[in-house]
């Protein structure tokens, strides 16, 4: 799975909460929150991907050296 499929997949789950809640049904956010949360879970246990900051092309590091 690439990263590509991963934002697909955070775009699927923000549809979900916009259908759910004009559909009418509760528990909308929670269902939201905890899908999020499996999807960063699996997102990092068995895709193996690194965050954002640790890419070849991300400069947010250089802010956390030490001087």
């Amino acid at each position: 799975m690439s990263r590509f499929v991963f934002i697909l997949s955070f775009g699927l789950l923000i549809a979900f909460y916009i259908a759910w809640g004009l559909l009418g049904f509760a528990f909308g956010g929670i269902l939201t929150v905890v899908g999020t949360i499996a999807l960063i879970y699996f997102r990092r246990r068995y895709l193996g991907m690194r965050p954002y900051w640790a890419g070849r092309l991300s400069d947010i590091p250089k802010y956390f050296k030490l001087p």
